[in-house]
């Protein structure tokens, strides 16, 4: 990784994407309690995972513990924050990155490691093994948007250092912020909310006894939620009697209830949380439940029932997970919902679905053979076709969701409105980019075959987003330009952004070929680049120039100047190929600003221009004609038009020169004016 890179991931940026963390959300502020607590543990070294699916505010909560670290007194350099969301990262040697961070660092008491997307590293259980066992005092806290990977992992190898905060959409069986009704009824805890129950989990008795049987109402109110947690670990249940007025089943409900054996799922029955039965190993037979529409991720990882199940595992009108090994997979026709990762690393090659189905996030996550899939899709949710390299679908959508078609390389053509992060990173058959008004970070990063992106009513692009493309040409109008946004795009050669654009670091870092410009004076030419002069021979800025905005620039050939109030000093100090200089509502020109312009043998100051700074033309040594086209007289700073060409004329308004000849400034120069015919 280039040191340009890594010392940018060094300055912690999450602080400045997430100044401020906003708390109003509760569900949002019991969770980030929950995960500080477990990061905070001063007793033991856990690694933390946020596992959820994506927009779920977890970058919201590393910038919160980011911020807190500070707060605490931890050097920002003893945090290190891998954001992979930002695709520069994707491919590089994460334990390299993390010892040569370490040993900078090796005279500090602690260290702090965050990841956003730690999937995307690559083994990232075995990432956390090595920090765990070669670097122990290194804290790790990271984020997945893929959390089937992380909840089955982890279950699998049965770490308990491992702490994961389960997150997902915020219902009625996990909010556990709001005030409620506590009560017991026989062996169940429960909550009123409102008018109904949910059970909360059992009373110290109740944890002892295999058989159970949930009431349909407790106290004239019916019961009709199970609790995220509710039953969680209970390895003595042996069965559970569950009346059909329940409606939802939490995340983790009877997670790890190893020795229950059958369940009927009620009939008002619509969702089931995340991991809900993950690790019931026993249960074998799952019956009713025929109007559930959402069945959460890894819901029936490792139970009996999954493992006997045939080519689909079907939950109500919602298939779960495919299991069979067919190349062309008709869904049946019942089926209203997909369930997130249902077809994931399958080796399926054609999708038949039905007229209307809903997706879940990663549907067809890793499907490296899949080709084709009928989908009337209006947004492509995050990681649905991660990986699928054969792909050859057209999209016309509103949105493509977060990695949604990453790495999918025979897509060439898309028409979107968004475009998530790394949405189409890596897609190197991409051609064309049409409609796109938001370019999220990495969106369209190494599409090295993209090379035109209409970019006139985009109004965002993210960090790197066209990097490492083969565009040919950009024109930005009123747009957000992020980090290094276009980064490495070697045949870039005509870039046109608008004088109002927010442009961020280096966004035209690496492209070396743009020779034609037009932007905002208030920039540094080389903050454009990442510090480098370019090789720009064709310049047109608009507005207030900077002080030293093009200083030293040995390839500027032509110059306007357009509606520019202040004129930066130095600002084409020693610019030595520049020969054509064009000013356009400037009202002053700065101290030293063409000074050392060899190349400049004529320039007319426009009749706005009403003063010259001292040295602003000194050294122009081949300057002979100057055109002022102001009605009264020009007043300029010492030595402004010093050891310029002997030859030189002033060229005045005609009936002006009277003027110039009462101003003592203009004395010297007097044999030098004259009047405009």
């Amino acid at each position: 990784m280039e040191q340009k890179f890594f010392d940018y991931i060094r300055h912690l940026d999450i602080l400045e994407e997430h100044p401020d963390t906003d708390f109003s959300d509760p569900a949002f502020a019991y969770d980030y309690n929950e995960v500080q607590e477990l990061y905070f543990d001063e007793k033991k070294n856990n690694s933390v995972f946020l596992a959820g699916e994506s927009g779920l505010r977890k970058k919201d909560m590393l910038a919160r513990i980011c911020k807190d670290l500070l707060m605490r007194g931890v050097e920002k350099d003893d945090i290190l924050y891998l954001d992979y969301d930002l695709p520069i990262l994707h491919g590089e040697d994460v334990l390299f990155l993390i010892d040569r961070w370490y040993k900078e660092r090796e005279q500090s008491s602690g260290f702090y490691l965050i990841i956003n997307e730690i999937q995307e590293c690559g083994d990232w259980f075995a990432l956390a093994v090595t920090l765990k066992n070669h670097y122990p005092d290194i804290k790790l806290l990271c984020t997945s948007s893929t959390p089937p990977y992380i909840y089955e992992r982890i279950y699998d190898e049965g770490c308990d250092w491992c702490k994961i905060v389960v997150l997902s959409k915020k219902n009625a069986s996990n909010i556990k912020y709001q005030s409620q009704t506590f009560g017991v009824f026989e062996e169940f805890k429960y909550n009123q909310k409102g008018d109904f129950i949910e059970i909360k989990g059992m009373t110290k008795a109740g944890k002892s006894m295999p058989h159970h049987t949930v009431p349909a109402t407790i106290n004239g109110k019916p019961v009709k939620i199970i609790a995220s947690g509710a039953f969680h670990d209970r390895t003595e249940m042996l069965s559970i009697d569950l009346p059909d007025t329940i409606e939802m089943i939490g995340d983790y409900a009877f997670s790890k209830c190893s020795d229950l054996t059958e369940i009927r799922l009620p009939k008002a029955l619509a969702y089931i949380g995340e991991h809900a039965f993950l690790g019931a190993v026993k249960l074998k037979k799952i019956s009713g439940g025929d109007n559930v529409a959402h069945v959460g991720n890894s819901a029936f990882y490792k139970t009996a029932w999954f493992e006997n199940q045939g080519e689909f595992a079907v939950i109500g009108s919602t298939l779960y997970k495919y299991k069979g090994d067919s190349r062309l997979v008709s869904v049946p026709k019942e089926i209203t919902h997909i369930a997130s990762y249902a077809f994931a690393d399958s080796s399926v090659e054609g999708v038949r679905m039905p007229e209307r189905v809903e997706l879940g996030e990663g549907v067809f996550y890793r499907c490296k053979n899949l080709c084709d899939v009928n989908l009337g899709l209006e947004d492509i949710p995050p990681f649905c076709f991660y990986g699928c390299g054969k792909l050859k679908s057209k999209f016309v959508v509103h949105r493509v969701g977060k990695f949604a078609l990453y790495k999918c390389s025979s897509i060439k053509k898309i028409f979107a409105d968004s475009l998530g992060e790394c949405a189409l990173a890596f897609a190197s058959s991409l051609k064309q980019v049409q409609g796109v008004g938001e370019f999220h970070d990495g969106a369209l990063f190494k599409c090295c075959n993209v090379t035109e992106a209409d970019l006139r009513k985009t109004y965002r692009i993210g960090r790197l987003a066209l990097a490492e493309t083969a565009i040919e040409r950009i024109v930005c109008n009123e747009s957000e330009i992020g980090d290094f946004a276009f980064y490495g795009s070697t045949k870039l050669d005509k870039v046109d952004i608008h004088r109002i654009t927010k442009a961020g670091r280096a966004i035209l870092f690496d492209c070396l070929s743009v020779r034609k410009m037009s932007v905002s004076g208030s920039y540094k030419l080389t903050s454009y680049f990442g510090g480098v002069v370019p090789k720009v021979e064709k310049l047109l800025v608009y507005g207030n120039v900077v002080d030293d905005f093009s200083r030293n620039n040995p390839y500027l050939k032509e110059l306007q100047v357009i509606r520019a109030d202040t004129f930066g000093g130095w600002s084409f100090y020693n610019n030595s190929a520049l020969t054509s200089v064009t000013l356009l509502s400037v009202n002053t020109v700065g101290n030293w600003a063409f000074a050392y312009c060899d190349g400049i043998k004529s320039i007319a100051l426009p009749k706005t221009v009403r003063e010259i700074g001292m040295n602003a033309f000194r050294y122009c040594h081949n300057l002979k004609e100057i055109i002022i086209g102001c009605n009264g007289c020009l007043d300029f700073g010492a030595n402004a038009f010093y050891s310029t060409s002997e030859q030189k004329v002033f060229y005045v308004k005609k009936g002006n020169k009277e003027k110039y000849i009462k101003k003592p400034i203009w004395h010297e120069y007097l044999d030098a004016i004259a009047e405009q015919e």
